[in-house]
């Protein structure tokens, strides 16, 4: 958290980030005993110049809304809007401080915004011997305070960031939390922290993040602590020794993990039963496998520090500012770090359990430099991550055959082939060359060179198929999908990321009758007896034998498709900070790094967005 104090601390370091990256040198003032003479008026001629001039004491790249600003002085005859803090009146200077700091209660940081740049400099002009230097200098500051207030203003109303220049193609989900601005109003208001308030009034999630930003901020000034150094310790499990056991328990402790029945735990350096528990106990509650095992993932539980939560809001503060969940129903959301679906009626919701894509390795980006470096390229692991997607949902497929994907062949099933021909035929492959089948268990599979295999695999329908009774088909150009699986086990998994990249329905039977509310031919029951199960509805139940009700259904067995009348929407969205229906805060583990990004985006001071024209109050 920055105070006034910390903008000191702050401005030499931004000073020389800036002039490094510009590959600019700092003004170098020159002091005189002589005291030039400035006017408010005056200033205005060297504002309107300044438009036409690179700024020099940052990058011009930062001064993103030049053009707004340009039209927006040019109304006002150029008359400057910040003379008295720029002049020495402190209040006025507090004033303008105080906006900036606000913004921290909304995950956004004082030093994004070049303010101690301008406290360094305008506290230089009475030095400069030149009057025209002195306020060729405070044109510039005068145009970064305002510059500055409008992109705080952006930020706080449409995200630092773009989702695209975070996540590149990965990323398709609306930007529908879309606000229009009125950035001459806004710049030239004295009270602009109500309209930032004002922004979000009516976003309950949102508010919710920021009274969790602001509880944990205040909590960071009373806890300073260190973190446990477990680099010795790869793994620890039941029964192991070690004086790190004790600090693990005063580390939990201290900050209530899981809960206050840890302050009853007795002090040892033994990694006890009663420990294992609440172990299991904070890895549920972060999305992990409750194994009890301590290894990476829960140390960085346990070394979380309230910096850590607040900067995990801050990036979902960030997410929230360019989506919101829709209000219209009905609709399906999954967020995929939670491994949840919600089926979103018109007037409930259901959820259940998904299985999302395998997260990289945590040394991914090595791995990539070392086997690019040695020419190995096909070796790189491939991103199985699920994007997020916006998208419609337009049919389902019930006995759905499995065209395997080539880099599947080659990574995981050549081997296996190789081994065991006739794996194929025993799980109900088919092999084709073009269009023609062949016998793939006669096929010698270490002749053929995995990285050109010419066959082409086709898994039948049938209770072995990879992808179940039945999957679901919408649009999106990552050749994603929801589908059954006969693997049921990996949803008694806390940690669900196993899949290629698809999305595994724990109830695949429910999300079919969710999605025949919008099919005027197909009603739920229809889609339970075509998948061989009971109709809900008593009077149809009694149309099938009364003795053995379910004795005439019958699955089909034959590859359908069913079309939607109406296409169901869908969106998988990546929120690390969910709200259940009482608006209690839960944590996901954060299983595909993702909020690193978001946070590193909005640390770039250069950060370059989409900037209105000269005629638009908005983007």
């Amino acid at each position: 958290m920055y105070g006034v104090n910390n903008l000191k601390v702050f401005a030499f370091f931004l000073i020389s980030l800036i002039y490094f990256g510009c590959k600019k040198q700092p003004i170098i003032i020159e002091s005189e005993d002589t005291k030039i003479i400035l006017t408010h008026d005056s200033l205005s001629h060297f504002i309107e110049r300044q438009f036409d001039n690179p700024i020099d004491i940052i990058c011009d790249d930062y001064l993103v809304f030049k053009d707004t600003l340009k039209e927006i002085y040019a109304q006002r005859n150029h008359k400057s809007l910040w003379w008295s803090a720029l002049r020495g009146d402190s209040l006025s200077w507090k004033n303008i401080e105080n906006t900036f700091m606000h913004g921290e209660k909304h995950g956004m940081e004082i030093h994004y915004y070049l303010l101690p740049i301008v406290d360094y400099y305008r506290k230089q002009v009475d030095s400069l011997k030149s009057s025209k230097k002195a306020y060729e200098l405070l044109a510039s500051c005068e145009l970064i305070i305002s510059n500055s207030f409008l992109r705080i203003y952006e930020d706080i109303a449409n995200g630092r960031t773009r989702p695209n220049d975070v996540f590149g193609k990965l990323y398709l989900l609306p930007l529908n939390n879309f606000k229009k601005l009125n950035y001459s109003s806004f710049l030239q208001k004295n009270d602009k922290i109500s309209i930032v308030e004002k922004l979000h009034k009516n976003d309950t999630t949102y508010q919710e993040l920021v009274k969790l930003l602001d509880n944990e901020l205040v909590k960071i000034k009373k806890l300073q602590s260190t973190k446990i150094d477990f680099s010795a310790y790869p793994k620890i499990v039941k029964g192991d020794s070690s004086p790190i056991i004790l600090d693990i328990i005063q580390k939990l402790k201290e900050k209530n993990l899981p809960d206050s029945s840890i302050l009853q735990l007795k002090d040892t350096q033994v990694y006890t039963n009663e420990l294992v528990n609440q172990i299991r106990k904070i890895q549920e509650k972060y999305s992990l496998t409750p194994d009890g095992i301590m290894g990476y993932k829960t140390y960085q539980i346990i070394n979380s520090t309230p910096t850590d939560y607040i900067q995990k809001i801050r990036a979902n503060l960030e997410r929230q500012r360019w989506f919101n969940m829709p209000n219209k129903r009905p609709f399906v959301y999954i967020n995929l770090p939670e491994y949840i679906i919600d089926l979103n009626w018109e007037d409930s919701t259901s959820s259940f359990k998904v299985c999302i894509g395998k997260n990289l390795p945590d040394n991914y980006e090595a791995l990539v430099q070392n086997y690019t470096d040695s020419g190995i390229v096909h070796k790189i692991p491939k991103n199985m991550e699920t994007p997020q997607i916006a998208s419609h949902i337009t049919n389902l497929i019930i006995n759905p055959t499995w065209t395997i994907p080539f880099s599947i062949i080659r990574n995981e099933m050549w081997g296996k082939l190789v081994r065991d021909p006739e794996h194929l035929s025993r799980t109900g492959h088919k092999v084709y060359l073009g269009d023609s089948a062949i016998n793939g268990d006669s096929i010698d599979w270490s002749r053929i060179d995995k990285m050109k295999i010419p066959y082409q695999i086709v898994q039948d329908p049938g209770p072995k198929n990879a992808l179940g009774t039945v999957k679901f088909m919408f649009y999106n150009p990552f050749s994603i999908y929801l589908h059954d699986t006969p693997n049921k086990k990996a949803f008694k998994r806390t940690q669900r990321a196993v899949s290629h990249g698809c999305v595994r329905l724990e109830k695949p039977i429910l999300f079919g009758e969710f999605m025949m509310q919008n099919s005027k031919k197909y009603d739920a029951d229809d889609f339970r007896i075509m998948m061989g199960f009971a109709p809900l509805d008593e009077d149809r139940l009694k149309e099938y034998d009364p003795e053995d009700t379910t004795a005439l259904i019958q699955p089909l067995e034959e590859t359908t498709k069913l079309m939607l009348d109406k296409p169901m929407p869908v969106y998988f969205d990546y929120r690390t900070i969910y709200f259940d229906r009482e608006w209690n805060a839960h944590q996901c583990y954060d299983i595909y790094d993702e909020n690193k990004l978001i946070l590193n985006a909005m640390r770039r001071l250069d950060l370059v967005k989409n900037v209105p024209d000269n005629n638009s109050k908005g983007q």
